[in-house]
């Protein structure tokens, strides 16, 4: 697990741009969290790193939304908060999200979990103060690794916490 400490805009901002340099397609990318963590802003941030110039709205009354990236690269964002278990879940479009070679980023991923995919990168967030946050991710050991590097030395709480496991 990498965890990283958020504790302005601009440092979540550049913890997505280098998420979104370790990111391959096709994979799923959940984000969990309260309300308020920032899991939209998080998948904002992402989605401009990778090529993304249109507006970026929060799919929550839609609950999807896709987008074209740098090199026709395809991007789903899901956002599950209105998903009930049951027929909600299973009526859903999964495989017109799910299949292909996409990068789909999953908000609330619980509430669709009888359906999704195991996720390649599981992204939580939790509210440290009113404007910081903590980052904490898991992924394949490489991706890990290839994202401590990315994040240097704001990663030293990081370090901490892969060291401790």
């Amino acid at each position: 697990m990498v965890a990283a400490d958020l504790p302005s805009a601009a440092v979540t901002a550049r913890f997505a741009r280098t998420l979104a340099g370790v990111l391959r397609a096709p994979m799923v990318i959940t984000l969990a969290g309260e309300l308020g963590t920032g899991k939209t802003t998080v998948v904002r941030r992402v989605l401009r790193a990778l090529g993304v110039r249109e507006a970026v709205a929060s799919p929550s009354f839609t609950l999807a939304q896709s987008y074209h990236g740098r090199g026709g690269l395809t991007l789903h964002h899901l956002d599950l908060y209105r998903l009930a278990p049951g027929d909600d879940v299973a009526l859903f479009a999964w495989d017109d999200y799910l299949d292909g070679d996409a990068l789909v980023f999953v908000e609330w991923p619980e509430a669709g979990e009888s359906e999704l995919p195991p996720a390649d990168v599981a992204l939580r967030l939790y509210h440290v103060s009113r404007v910081a946050r903590r980052a904490e991710v898991t992924a394949a050991p490489a991706l890990e690794r290839a994202l401590l590097a990315g994040l240097g030395a704001a990663a030293v709480a990081a370090r901490r916490a892969e060291g401790s496991s």
